[in-house]
């Protein structure tokens, strides 16, 4: 038994060392591929554009507002293509499909597919949460990516290209009161696990990103506050009265809190694997991305479901502090 456990951890590392060393070789010709990134107005698709503009990739940059456009064209100083992007609407992905094919120069192959776009959808418990608030939800973090991969499929079986998308440890495990957003995360890593064993006869390679906690756009506190008040609002006052406004307080001054003690503003960290998966010819299928997704939440979904559940109450206990009038104490 010890011999075995020995040779497994042996292999363990060879396993990993190997991995350090093939990873290391980048895809040829750089300026002969064409990326397209949604989400780009901020955060970690505007610099995944930038970065991949600098290194000689031909990129369009989807950007939901037009200002979002302007400022990026200006930032890359017109090395950034961009395109209107919205991920709920059927016809400007179609169109942003099309626009970039027409686009492509000649000699240029269209290589990667990169789904950036995404909202954090987190109101409180699921007693506060409307099938809107679900809806919107899955509309933007799983059906946006079903729809630009669907729109942009075809140049990448011509190509044998890449398909990359950003999900979350949210996807991998759910944490309390964020209902809408982590079944969104879950179906959008499923649908990525399928369409990686469907396209891989095509020659396609599907990558998945699962960041932990980053301090961007996504993290604001007020936008938090105000997304919670407005699923207070729309409660009666039984339902009120069962969780009290106490509650309510502290759930969002907690969860603020644990979210930005544990977040980190490297964001460089998600932007390099974004990279990686791009440039890389040999590119991992799933990266962790932040300390906390590779030394918590990743070991945690690996765990029996009862001592994971204690290990989350630990984190988010002070997010139900004080516990609702109407629960059992």
């Amino acid at each position: 038994m010890v011999a075995l456990i020995a040779l497994f951890l042996l292999a363990l590392v060879a396993f990993y060392l190997l991995r350090y060393w093939w990873e290391r070789f980048e895809i040829e010709d750089f300026a002969k591929k064409a990326v397209f990134i949604t989400g780009c107005d901020s955060g970690f698709g505007r610099l995944l554009a930038l970065k991949c503009a600098a290194n000689g990739f031909h990129v369009f940059a989807g950007c939901l507002t037009r200002d979002g456009e302007e400022s990026l064209r200006a930032e890359s100083k017109g090395k950034v293509v961009t395109l209107p992007l919205n991920v709920t609407d059927d016809d400007s992905v179609k169109q942003a499909a099309e626009t970039v094919e027409k686009s492509l120069k000649t000699g240029v192959d269209f290589w990667a597919l990169v789904n950036n776009a995404g909202v954090f959808t987190c109101y409180g418990p699921d007693d506060w949460c409307t099938i809107e608030d679900y809806k919107y939800s899955y509309d933007v973090n799983t059906l946006g990516i079903v729809r630009t991969t669907h729109a942009f499929k075809p140049l990448l079986k011509r190509s044998r290209g890449r398909i990359i998308t950003v999900t979350s440890v949210a996807g991998r495990m759910s944490s309390p009161c964020a209902g809408p957003y982590s079944a969104a995360k879950y179906a959008a890593e499923s649908y990525m696990d399928t369409i990686r064993q469907e396209l891989r006869p095509f020659g396609v390679t599907c990558c998945i990103l699962e960041p932990g906690a980053f301090k961007t756009n996504l993290l604001d506190q007020r936008a938090m506050e105000k997304r919670v008040d407005n699923a207070w609002n729309r409660l009666d006052d039984e339902q009120k009265k069962e969780y009290g406004s106490e509650y309510k307080k502290n759930f969002v001054l907690k969860w603020n809190e644990i979210l930005h003690t544990f977040g980190t503003s490297r964001t460089d960290y998600v932007v390099d694997n974004y990279y990686h998966a791009i440039s890389a010819r040999f590119p991992r299928l799933r990266y962790l991305c932040g300390w906390d997704a590779l030394f918590f939440y990743g070991p945690l979904t690996h765990l029996p479901t009862e001592i994971a559940d204690f290990l989350l109450w630990l984190i988010t206990r002070f997010s139900f502090y004080p516990p609702p009038p109407g629960s059992l104490k």
